[in-house]
């Protein structure tokens, strides 16, 4: 019969085990690894094999994958506690009236308090609360509203008809004539109307970020529920897009629907992995071209920075603009002297401060000096050497 401390043990195991593939290589979303945690709750396991099949079939998107895969379950269940509770094949066929089934074991580990407890530390497995709207954040939001015509724009590649338009609209001005015997009785004009730029925003919700992830999530939502073409990704451990649930018309509903989203509000800090995983995937990497491209964070990465630079090198070079927003920056003797801020410097275009929406509300009125910068003003602005992004 499974202890106490066997069934911790093997709830640590099945909830870290998508964060130990992460690690060696394999592209495995929130959704994938929430999609494997219910096949383990639900599905009839017997067996590790059974489990290890599960964990295949959610897990892995491509054959070419499997060796690895394997090579990472063997050694992540190698001294497993799970032979307590998911008993071998023979032992199954005939379990006794009086005794649960084994993968009702498994649910109660997934469903249990242990779920919760004994995550792996690089991850924050639960539920954050956000709370209602406050009056204040009512009229920051108001104010945040009324500066939208800021954000950037540009012209679209088609003439519309415009009466004020800078061009006459020659063909149909000659149609027109037609109709009068040859004889010009008006000038049609046309012109090419403004269109949204593209805003990419990426949020860190990691632990060092959480007394700003609901200012930045409830930005993010003004923004989404306003204006055409912007698309809203969270990380902290992993990477979650979060688009879709930001255009629900309430703030509130929209942040607590995020909640039951993404696992790893307040937890580790991998954001070198996160925006390596983003821009692996080609339909993610292509939102980025000639956007905007807003990265909200502290930039305390943990760990050797390199992935962090190289992914955010790679960012600047597909973004118009690349603005990295930190609260950090609230303090006017901020500097940004840690080595993964150092090394990023040179491609980032502006270091604003995010601590909170009257800053974001900053952001917005800055926004359109930023666009008309040269590039890379981040490093002039801090003393680091420039380099073509």
């Amino acid at each position: 019969m499974a202890t106490g401390a066997t069934v911790a043990r093997a709830a640590e195991l099945l909830a870290g085990f998508p964060s130990a593939l992460r690690e060696a290589g394999l592209a495995v979303d929130a959704s994938r690894a929430a999609t494997f945690l219910l096949a383990a709750r639900i599905a009839p396991l017997r067996n590790l094999a059974d489990l290890s099949r599960a964990g295949r079939v959610t897990l892995v998107g491509s054959h070419e994958n499997f060796a690895t895969y394997d090579a990472v379950f063997r050694a992540w269940f190698a001294d497993d506690p799970l032979s307590d509770i998911v008993e071998a094949s023979d032992e199954e066929k005939a379990p006794p009236a009086s005794r649960r089934r084994d993968h009702d074991a498994i649910r109660d580990i997934l469903e249990g308090e242990a779920a919760g407890k004994h995550a792996s530390d690089d991850a924050a497995l639960g539920r954050k609360a956000f709370g209602q709207t406050s009056e204040a954040d009512r009229a920051a939001l108001a104010r945040l509203k009324r500066g939208l015509g800021l954000l950037p724009a540009l012209e679209a590649r088609k003439f519309v008809a415009f009466d004020r338009g800078s061009r006459i609209d020659v063909a149909r001005t000659a149609r027109a004539a037609r109709s009068t015997a040859g004889e010009t009785l008006r000038l049609f004009r046309k012109m090419r109307p403004d269109k949204p730029r593209r805003l990419l925003l990426l949020a860190d919700v990691s632990g060092s970020m959480k007394a700003h992830s609901e200012a930045t999530l409830r930005f993010a939502h003004l923004l989404t529920r306003s204006r055409p073409k912007v698309e809203t990704f969270c990380f902290g451990t992993r990477l979650s897009r979060v688009t879709a649930t930001l255009r629900h018309r309430l703030p509130d509903e929209a942040l607590a629907r995020l909640s039951g989203l993404v696992f790893d509000f307040d937890g580790g800090t991998r954001i070198g992995a996160s925006l390596e995983e983003f821009l692996s995937v080609s339909r993610y990497a292509a939102l980025v071209r000639g956007a905007v491209t807003l990265v909200f964070s502290d930039g305390l990465e943990r760990g050797d920075p390199a992935a962090m630079i190289h992914a955010v090198s790679r960012l600047a070079r597909l973004s118009q603009r690349l603005i990295w927003v930190t609260p950090l920056a609230a303090d006017p003797g901020y500097r940004p002297l840690t080595r993964g801020m150092a090394g990023m410097l040179p491609v980032i275009d502006a270091v604003v401060d995010g601590s909170d929406l009257a800053a974001l509300g900053r952001l917005l009125r800055a926004l359109p000096a930023i666009e008309t910068a040269p590039r890379g003003e981040a490093g002039r602005r801090f003393g680091a050497p420039t380099r073509s992004a």
